[in-house]
């Protein structure tokens, strides 16, 4: 596993993606507000695009080169970008940046970079925030959850992982992107209490916990949302199984362990895995292998 370079990765980030999806006036902007676009599947709603690319690439705009370090992908809503950062081991902050020039237009520091003598040793900032209408959402990879202002930065409430749930991730700290649904914030604290929990997106208070104890500490996937037999659930893959619970009450539904990689972790070949929902059908890699599942609300 190759670590990349902490000091330009960002930096790399940006310029791919505004060479590639803003070059052609004839584009259609599509905002792109959370882990893997609007609905969570990595499908874009762009048109226009460039079906082949010039010998030379595709037309760079902009270099932003002091974007901080780390492996965060950004958000895209209207005429600002979101992203999470670090610099050093003591700032890990989410930033707002003009999509014109990559110009800093504010910047909130989260707290520290967690789990920073990790083995293999790679700290930085993991997750992508998540925009919902005047708000964003971004988790640290320490754990600490902030609700903030889009237009400011200024935070409207926040909680600890760690401290407010016990959390536990993995060796590698915090990788979760919140996942938003309705009113509803999930994520993954990790903790034998509270392994995941939802939580009011407007005040932060607590709707549920859902304890399962047996399926491991927080790993490094993304819950995702579906409904299969007529009840709508979360799906997270954590390091000992599959789980899929209850939206209204955090209920286990059904828990598959066999997908757990030969490392023991929800990691294939140590790259972040992520269950995805389609048509009807959840689909999950791990190590060598993909599973294929039919889910049903009865775990079967």
């Amino acid at each position: 596993m190759k670590s990349p370079d902490h000091a330009c990765f960002s930096c790399l980030c940006l310029q791919v993606a505004f060479g590639l999806c803003f070059s052609a006036s004839a584009l259609q902007a599509a905002d792109w507000p959370q882990w893997r676009g609007p609905n969570r599947n990595g499908i874009g709603q762009e048109t226009g695009l460039l079906k082949e690319w010039p010998k030379e690439g595709p037309k760079l705009l902009w270099k932003q080169s002091s974007a901080g370090s780390g492996y965060s992908c950004p958000a895209v809503v209207g005429d600002r970008l979101f992203l999470l950062a670090n610099e050093g081991l003591d700032n890990e902050f989410v930033a707002a940046l003009a999509v014109q020039d990559g110009a800093r237009i504010w910047s909130t520091r989260l707290g520290l970079v967690g789990n920073p003598k990790q083995q293999q040793n790679f700290p930085g900032a993991r997750s992508t925030p998540t925009v919902d209408g005047n708000f964003l959402y971004a988790l640290s990879s320490d754990g600490d959850l902030a609700c903030l202002e889009k237009a400011s930065g200024k935070v409207r409430w926040r909680k600890s992982l760690r401290a407010d749930f016990a959390g536990r991730p993995g060796a590698w700290a915090y990788s979760e992107s919140p996942l938003l649904d309705g009113d509803t914030l999930v994520c993954t604290p990790g903790s034998a209490q509270a392994t995941l929990v939802a939580l009011n997106k407007g005040t932060g208070d607590v709707l549920w916990k859902s304890a399962l104890p047996e399926a491991g500490e927080a790993a490094y996937a993304s819950a995702v949302v579906t409904e299969a037999g007529g009840v709508r659930q979360y799906v997270q893959l954590l390091p000992k199984g599959l789980v899929g619970v209850e939206a209204k009450t955090g209920k286990l539904l059904w828990r598959y362990a066999k997908p757990v990689s030969s490392y023991g972790i929800n990691i294939a070949e140590k790259a972040w895995a992520y269950p995805v929902v389609a048509n009807g059908r959840l689909f999950i890699r791990v190590h060598n292998s993909l599973w294929c599942y039919d889910i049903k609300s009865n775990g079967s």
